[in-house]
């Protein structure tokens, strides 16, 4: 008796331990199939935005160019007047060079992060390896030419503000100033 009782307890424990292993490999094979399925299922989403998102990025970045071709422009408009109407009036700016040499330094960092973010824009693809990590770098990317646009427009300020208090003042103050 005492050898059957030992041997039912062998049997059943190895046929629980078999259950209990069967419910296992079942288990990890339908997580195995949800993790695809979820894959699948962000594959899906991730097609059904792309164009969206490329859309968005391919605006962002002509925003970023028509905001670097108006500061260029604005430049451009204040070295003129420097050198056409300042100059021969016999006023100088004494760092005018080193304030010229910044802004070109600024628009060159600015149109070097620009250049980034478009490639990064372009490389996104939901069937890439990382399209989140792409879509992350992007958006650092647009970080850093947002901070470099605003250097930009700072180094062209100071040549203004220089430029103008060489000058004295507005054409608007000396109008007022001579109606009274």
């Amino acid at each position: 008796m005492k050898i059957f009782k030992t041997f039912a307890a062998v049997i059943l424990g190895l046929l629980f331990f078999s259950i209990v292993s069967v419910q296992v490999a079942h288990t990890q094979t339908g997580r195995a199939n949800a993790e695809t399925k979820l894959t699948e299922a962000k594959l899906k989403a991730c097609q059904n935005r792309e164009a969206a998102i490329q859309k968005r990025s391919t605006q962002l970045t002509k925003t970023a160019e028509n905001m670097l071709t108006k500061f260029d422009s604005i430049a451009t408009r204040v070295e003129t007047h420097y050198t056409s109407k300042v100059v021969p009036s016999g006023k100088t700016v004494s760092n005018y060079d080193a304030l010229v040499a910044e802004i070109a330094t600024k628009k060159s960092t600015v149109q070097k992060d620009l250049n980034k973010a478009n490639t990064d824009a372009a490389a996104f693809s939901c069937t890439s390896d990382d399209p989140k990590g792409i879509l992350t770098q992007f958006r650092t990317d647009m970080q850093a030419v947002k901070q470099d646009l605003k250097d930009y427009r700072t180094s062209i300020k100071n040549l203004i503000v220089a430029v103008r208090s060489v000058t004295g003042t507005t054409e608007s103050t000396s109008n007022s100033s001579t109606g009274q």
